[in-house]
């Protein structure tokens, strides 16, 4: 038997999440993170994209309806461990506008140094 859900696969919640958690790899690629902690983002990130991607291709009720969502729930407790209640959100708030403006992360680090 399918351990399926009733609801619909929270695929808004989930592109959030992606968001956030892109704007903690830039946050973090700015501030002159590891290669290790760039990776641990990045596979939650992809785990994210990838559970997103696996609910659009199934079918409601179905072995991957219930894949996606332990992949999701599983990434999104992931995401979790990546912050605490001392991690800023300013930085990650600098990284998202620098996107935005189309600037590149590295170059947001110049400006910043700069100041």
């Amino acid at each position: 038997m399918i351990s399926g859900r009733e609801d619909p696969f929270p695929a808004v919640a989930v592109r959030d999440l992606i968001g956030i958690v892109r704007a903690m790899y830039a946050a973090a690629k700015l501030s002159g993170a590891g290669r290790a902690e760039l990776q641990r983002i990045e596979r939650v990130g992809r785990d994210l994209a990838s559970a997103l991607e696996l609910a659009q291709r199934s079918g409601p009720n179905t072995i991957g309806a219930s894949a996606a969502w332990k992949r999701a729930e599983e990434a999104a407790l992931r995401a979790g461990d990546l912050v605490d209640a001392l991690t800023p959100a300013e930085p990650l708030m600098h990284a998202a506008r620098a996107r935005i403006a189309g600037k590149a992360v590295g170059e947001g680090k110049k400006k910043a140094s700069a100041r």
